[in-house]
C-alpha cells in the first residue's frame, strides 16, 4: 500500500510540474503559439510575428546579422555562448524586447542604444568581459533583473539610480568587489538585492575613471 501511495504521489508531482511549466510560458499575443525559433533564417521566413529567438551559433563573431533587427516584434532574444564580440547599435530597434540574454560571449561593452528597450524586464549579461554599463541603463524603468555575474564590473553608472525603485536583483557573483565598491553600489541601489560572492581583501580602492 505504501509503495502504491508513493507512486501516486510521484505521478501527481510530475503532472503538477508539467502543468506549472506550461503556465510559465508567457504568451504575448492571440497569435502567439509559444514557439522558440532557433535560427534567423527560419524566423525571417515565418508567416506570423516572431516573439522568441534563441541563437547558440554564429558564423560571424564580430556582431549579429543586421537582418535579425527586422524582427521588430521580438519579446525574447537569447544569444548564448556564441563568442560575440560586439552588440549592434541596432539592438535599439527591438523596442518590444522584455528578455535579453547575452550570456557567455566576449562583449566588452553594451551600446547606448540599449536604453531604447523600454519594455525590458530581464537583462542577462553574465560571463562576458564587461567593465561598465551604459549610462542609458537608467532609461529602462521596467527592468527588474540584471544578471551580470562573472564580469569585471566594479562600478555602476550613476544613472542606474534612476531605476532603483524597479530593479529588484543585481547579480554580481564571482566578481571580487572591495568594500568601498560594494558600498558605492548600495548607495546607488538601496532597494536592490545586490548579490555577491564575497568582499575581497584586495586594495579597498581601485583606479576608477
Amino acid at each position: 500500500m505504501g509503495k502504491r501511495v508513493f507512486s501516486f504521489i510521484i505521478i501527481i508531482s510530475v503532472f503538477t510540474s508539467a502543468v506549472f511549466a506550461q503556465k510559465t510560458t508567457l504568451l504575448y499575443a492571440p497569435d502567439d503559439d509559444g514557439k522558440v525559433f532557433t535560427s534567423i533564417e527560419e524566423a525571417l521566413k515565418a508567416e506570423k510575428p516572431v516573439y522568441r529567438l534563441k541563437i547558440t551559433k554564429l558564423a560571424n563573431k564580430d556582431s549579429l546579422p543586421e537582418e535579425l533587427f527586422w524582427l521588430t516584434e521580438l519579446r525574447e532574444l537569447t544569444v548564448k555562448g556564441c563568442k560575440l564580440c560586439r552588440l549592434n547599435q541596432s539592438i535599439g530597434k527591438l523596442s518590444h524586447l522584455q528578455y535579453l540574454n547575452l550570456d557567455h560571449n566576449k562583449l566588452l561593452r553594451l551600446p547606448e542604444t540599449i536604453g531604447a528597450l523600454r519594455d525590458l524586464r530581464t537583462l542577462v549579461i553574465s560571463r562576458n568581459i564587461l567593465e561598465e554599463l551604459p549610462e542609458s541603463i537608467g532609461n529602462l524603468h521596467q527592468l527588474v533583473t540584471i544578471d551580470a555575474w562573472g564580469n569585471p564590473l566594479y562600478v555602476l553608472p550613476h544613472s542606474i539610480s534612476d531605476i532603483s525603485n524597479t530593479l529588484k536583483i543585481l547579480d554580481l557573483r564571482q566578481i571580487p568587489l572591495t568594500k568601498w565598491e560594494y558600498e558605492a553600489m548600495e548607495q546607488l541601489l538601496p532597494k536592490t538585492d545586490i548579490q555577491f560572492t564575497n568582499i575581497c581583501e584586495c586594495e579597498n580602492r581601485r583606479d576608477h575613471d
